[in-house]
């Protein structure tokens, strides 16, 4: 288990980058299309009638709570995503390379050079990329919410250049940020299908520099976009409003503590990712129509993706590392609570 420096507000490396500032977002519009900020949240009004902790409250502390990232079902999909690459562009490059061998001419050898630079790209540097983003990684990427000390902390990994890094841990970090300089926005992407337009959100936060300084120098996201909808992301930013300006409770009362569960077989990780997870077919149908009909079109290529999907999602807990908070963290928020 590796302990983590923690980097107070501002002072990580990559939050005092000023050359090239994000574009301010786009303001809040009404079309069946749109993909943008929806909603941008005020820490003094209410969000929602019901706070609602949604299942991702993971360990509770006496004046803090820490949430969760590692939803069932999210990883090993990059993993799906480099097999098709290595497998499927890599057995079209081959037999395509070996057809313009047979030919001549500068055009073909053109045509033959840059089929060969895509075939690289796309059948092994691109299934690497998704190794790297999929293995070796933290085991979470909790988030703690502390309202005696109106602090958020989070842990987070960056990429370490080069191969050399490719099956070695994530370098990851602690980074702390003021409440008050932490605000919480909806973002809505649409996705469009035969007759079908299914609206995508996330709940983020983003970091303001100072007090007197606006400028973005971080953002995170809670929680799982594919299960979220406006009216929950509002709930659950509600619940978060509440605990640090109201002291609200933890947990909603009744909603069990998060657990992440570390598949042990390779069953167990196809089983993870399974659109059903526990749920009869007809449950699933009612609640998540969209991806059902999806799903029900594509229910050949379907039935290739789950194993590796699952096979990924298993290897990636299996070589996943656990993580300790710095002791300024464990120190600030004291023991968990039974």
């Amino acid at each position: 288990m590796t302990t983590l420096r923690l980097y107070r507000h501002g002072e990580h490396p990559e939050q005092q980058i000023t050359d090239e500032l994000p574009a301010t977002p786009a303001q809040p519009k009404n079309s069946a299309n749109f993909s943008g900020v929806a909603k941008r949240f005020d820490k003094h009004t209410r969000a929602h009638e019901n706070g609602m902790s949604m299942g991702w409250v993971k360990r509770t502390y006496a004046d803090a709570f820490e949430c969760t990232r590692a939803g069932d079902g999210v990883r090993g999909l990059l993993f799906f995503w480099g097999c098709v690459g290595f497998f499927g562009f890599g057995s079209i490059g081959v037999l395509t390379v070996s057809d313009f061998l047979r030919t001549d001419g500068v055009f073909d050898v053109v045509l033959l050079v840059a089929f060969v630079a895509l075939f690289v790209g796309m059948s092994i540097i691109f299934p690497l990329w998704c190794i790297r983003l999929e293995l070796f990684a933290p085991e979470d990427l909790p988030v703690i919410f502390d309202r005696k000390h109106r602090k958020v902390y989070q842990i987070t990994r960056y990429t370490q250049p080069g191969l050399k890094g490719l099956f070695r841990p994530w370098p990851a970090v602690a980074l702390e940020y003021d409440w008050d300089l932490v605000d919480a926005q909806l973002n809505v992407q649409t996705a469009v299908g035969p007759g079908i337009a299914k609206r995508q959100h996330s709940l983020w936060f983003i970091v303001r520099r100072s007090v007197d300084d606006d400028t973005p120098i971080d953002a995170f996201t809670l929680g799982n976009p594919f299960a979220l909808n406006e009216g929950l992301a509002s709930a659950f930013y509600e619940h978060i409003r509440r605990f640090m300006e109201e002291g609200g409770r933890h947990v909603v009362r009744g909603e069990p503590l998060a657990k992440v569960l570390r598949p042990k077989t390779v069953r167990e990780g196809i089983a993870q990712v399974s659109p059903l997870r526990g749920r009869s077919f007809f449950r699933w149908v009612r609640e998540e129509p969209f991806y059902a009909f999806v799903l029900a079109v594509a229910s050949p290529a379907y039935l290739i993706m789950l194993p590796l999907w699952g096979i990924g999602n298993y290897l990636a807990y299996k070589t996943s590392m656990p993580v300790q908070w710095p002791l300024e963290v464990r120190d600030a928020v004291g023991e968990p609570l039974t």
